[in-house]
């Protein structure tokens, strides 16, 4: 399948291998979400400052120390190197240190300010100068549920915060800074400008320029964001214009979006991420993606677990010569327990695109409705397919089935190979950091379609087998290409091979053995051989051709084809000739096993079992164990495979009957060790063991050559005879060598005979040594230069000896019947 359908060079890893990790690195997202957290926890308890530090102090004083109590545990306890009252109600704090204990004394949270101005009047407290914070940081729950914290000391645990123009307002439990905020934690560093906190809503705002940067990891990594909200109540953290880059050993990655939405659970950590608009994943030789959503859903370590992309999914991936493209309506990833995607479902309109012209040009293309990715690795190994099932299909394919696209081209021509099926199952193995596509398993409705096409860009063949299942296994050329290596497909299989454009640049007759459809119940391919193995009630069509067997083999390179078992073949000549509203008669041929070969054009058949072979057309026949027909120039050959096989024919002979009597057409019956068929010259050449026989009688002789007249249609134009198989009716026939005569009453012996059948006489000649004889069963024996026999009237001419015509003597003998 790439796939992809997915392909040899990781078409589909890289997709997902960005997408899956772009979508893990949004959980560095948490970090911040911590940071807000234990920030917003330090503003909650600065905002109850004001309160506690109501006192009515009228005078100036230095080394001023409170102290608050509640349980007798000290809550929180404020020390001012100097303090000063003002008549106007307002009260000034020098050099001021806050700590805060906490009710249960679990967190030693402090603040420190060169001036703190209060006025009791408005309730309003505000730092002049730079305010420092230092907080400390949550921990994960412990076993028992509770939040773990940490010792006073534990400076790693600590969350340090400085910030300037920090006013809190008791009345409205709020507090804001207009200035720059930075803060440091657990080896991250973050800054903002501008911040503001509402206790009775819960909402914290980081106003702009939001920035969180440090190791993520082993990775160093970097958020940021225009603007940042924290909704207390909800335990959500919004980040507006939100961009994530991480930079490392792999390589740097990133992930942004228009919005994010991420929500928290009690102690500050990441359970979802949700984004929106224009949300983009990123990596170095990872592709990008690009959705309108995406919601990711994270287990209780902070690991994914669910990820969900959704609106016009689009990907592309650039390496080194290659380009991956594509896009989704919808796209859902699941993990498992450590965080490593494990599988992938890409849903509506689903297409994948990969060009690779690194060694000539090398598309692959997947179109489906619903593409479910099964992946392996992650962590510190590539994400690579494992699986790839395609099903449904897309308006490009009728809407029903998926198709798998693989384009090869170079100097020499191309190949394009499309399967379809109303599933595609692609199957991967690892190699090194890509996934190379094995196999494909295709089911319902299958078919595979091969083009080949010529340098010169014209098609020179085309291939389509349909079928219920279909298996296709790929292999890797030397160039890292996947390449179709097998193909097999069953039940009611059909395939069609289309060579017309091929015979038309030969100077062939346009669709003249072109076009070859054939069924099947099972249909394999051989890429490298280009071999093609049919089986089980295979039936071929070409050109109004057919053939018929248990078993064919089909050379797509050569055009060759052997048929074996039950082998039945039907051949119609181009450019027959027939009589206007008659169909021509085609030539019939059964046997055992079947040899064609299309360049050549020569076709043998053979017979088993101690069976003849067998040809008929009309009213002639052929039977040999072997039979080889020969299309340019169009012969037959019959012959058999041992000296004592015999060749077997029937043949329209001359009309019979006696005078006043309607004539009919008569068989002549031959049989021959070897028989050969010219059809441009209408004659039959039998050699060893010659015997005619036809209703006047039989002829033998070592040799003989038989003349065919054109049947009642015609000759065609061009050619001087029809063009089907010994069609004609017998004319002539010549036999020569030991030729024995026998008729009804009579033999005759010589060396050379002449039948003509217009005339319906045979004439009979030997040697000097050996004269032409008649053996009369009435008359006795008669011999002479020449006997003459009139197969109408039973008479018989003997000529003189001489041969010179002077002194010759004619006898005539007529026998009574």
């Amino acid at each position: 399948m790439s796939v992809t359908a997915p392909s040899s060079k990781g078409l589909s890893t890289r997709v997902i291998r960005a997408w899956l990790l772009g979508g893990i690195l949004l959980l560095v997202v948490a970090i911040a979400a911590s940071i807000v957290y234990t920030h917003m926890r330090a503003e909650r308890y600065l905002l109850g400052l004001p309160g506690k530090l109501g006192i009515d102090i009228k005078q100036e004083s230095d080394g001023f120390t409170y102290s608050q109590s509640v349980g007798g545990k000290t809550v929180f306890t404020v020390h001012a190197a100097k303090e000063i009252q003002h008549t106007n109600g307002r009260i000034t704090l020098h050099d001021v240190g806050i700590v805060l204990y906490g009710r249960k004394q679990d967190r030693p949270d402090r603040i420190h300010g060169n001036e703190f101005d209060y006025d009791q009047a408005s309730g309003t407290m505000s730092a002049i100068g730079d305010v420092y914070i230092d907080l400390a940081a949550p921990a994960k729950s412990a076993a028992s549920g509770q939040l773990a914290t940490v010792g006073p000391g534990d400076e790693a645990q600590m969350i340090h915060v400085k910030t300037s123009g920090l006013v809190f307002h008791q009345k409205e439990r709020s507090a804001f800074t207009p200035e720059a905020i930075e803060f440091t934690a657990r080896g991250v560093s973050g800054k903002a400008v501008g911040a503001s906190y509402d206790s009775a809503s819960g909402l914290l705002v980081l106003k702009s320029a939001v920035q969180v940067s440090g190791l993520r990891r082993q990775q160093s990594a970097v958020l940021r964001a225009a603007h940042a909200e924290l909704h207390r109540a909800e335990n959500v953290l919004q980040l507006e214009s939100a961009r994530y880059a991480e930079t490392g050993d792999r390589g740097s990655q990133s992930a942004a979006a228009e919005h994010a939405d991420i929500y928290l659970n009690d102690e500050g950590q990441a359970q979802r991420i949700e984004a929106q608009g224009a949300v983009t994943l990123s990596g170095d030789s990872r592709g990008t993606i690009v959705a309108d959503r995406m919601r990711l859903q994270l287990s209780a370590d902070e690991q994914p677990r669910e990820g969900h992309l959704a609106g016009h999914v689009h990907f592309t991936s650039d390496d080194a010569g290659s380009t991956t493209h594509g896009h989704a309506s919808d796209a859902l990833v699941q993990f498992d327990a450590v965080g490593r995607p494990t599988q992938a479902l890409l849903t509506g309109d689903v297409e994948l695109d990969r060009s690779d012209q690194s060694h000539g040009k090398s598309d692959r293309r997947l179109l489906a409705a619903r593409l479910l990715l099964g992946l392996t690795g992650g962590g510190k190994e590539p994400v690579l397919l494992r699986t790839v099932e395609a099903s449904g299909g897309v308006p490009a394919t009728g809407g029903k089935r998926a198709w798998l696209r693989l384009t090869d081209q170079a100097k020499g021509g191309g190949t394009t190979t499309d399967l379809f099926g109303d599933t595609l199952t692609g199957s991967f193995v690892a190699s090194g950091t890509r996934s190379q596509l094995t196999g494909v398993d295709a089911r319902g409705d299958t078919s595979v379609e091969r083009t080949s096409i010529e340098g010169a860009g014209a098609i020179e063949s085309k291939d389509k087998s349909t079928g219920d299942l279909l298996r296709v296994a790929f292999t890797t050329d030397a160039q890292g290409r996947t390449e179709l290596a097998t193909a097999e497909q069953r039940g009611h299989v059909e395939t069609l091979r289309d060579t017309t454009g091929k015979a038309a640049e030969k100077g062939q007759a346009a669709g003249a053995h072109a076009i070859e459809h054939a069924r099947s119940d099972v249909a394999s391919y051989d890429a490298r051989t280009e071999q093609v193995q049919l089986t089980g009630g295979v039936q071929i069509a070409d050109a109004g051709d057919s053939l018929s067997a248990d078993r064919v083999s089909l050379n797509r390179r050569t055009g060759g084809a052997v048929a074996e078992g039950a082998v039945r073949a039907s051949y119609v000549a181009p450019g027959t000739k027939t009589e206007p509203g008659r169909t021509a008669e085609p030539i019939h041929v059964t046997a055992a096993r079947a040899v064609a070969n299309r360049t050549t054009g020569v076709t043998e058949f053979f017979a088993a079992g101690g069976e003849l072979a067998r040809m008929w057309q009309g009213g002639s026949q052929v039977e040999a164990p072997v039979l080889r027909f020969e299309r340019n120039p169009r012969r037959l050959v019959a012959h058999g495979l041992v000296p004592e096989d015999e060749v077997r024919a029937v043949l329209i002979g001359s009309s019979v009957g006696g005078a006043g009597k309607s004539k009919t057409p008569a068989l002549v019956r031959i049989a021959s060790r070897e028989m050969t068929y010219t059809d441009s010259l209408q004659q039959i050449e039998l050699v060893g063991k010659v015997r005619l026989n036809d209703a006047s009688g039989s002829i033998r002789s070592n040799a003989a050559t038989v003349y065919l007249a054109p049947a009642a249609n015609g000759p065609v134009p061009g050619r001087g005879t029809n063009t089907g198989l010994m069609a004609g009716r017998v004319d002539r026939v010549i036999g020569e060598g030991a030729v024995e005569l026998e008729q009804p009453g009579r033999r005759a012996t010589g060396e050379k005979i002449v039948y003509t059948a217009s005339e319906g006489t045979f004439l009979l000649t030997g040697t000097k040594a050996m004269p032409p004889k008649l053996i009369d069963e009435s008359r006795g024996t008669i011999t002479g230069a020449a006997l003459l026999f009139h197969s109408g009237d039973n008479s018989v001419v003997v000529s003189g000896q001489d041969g010179s015509g002077h002194g010759r003597v004619r006898t005539e003998m007529r026998i009574r019947q």
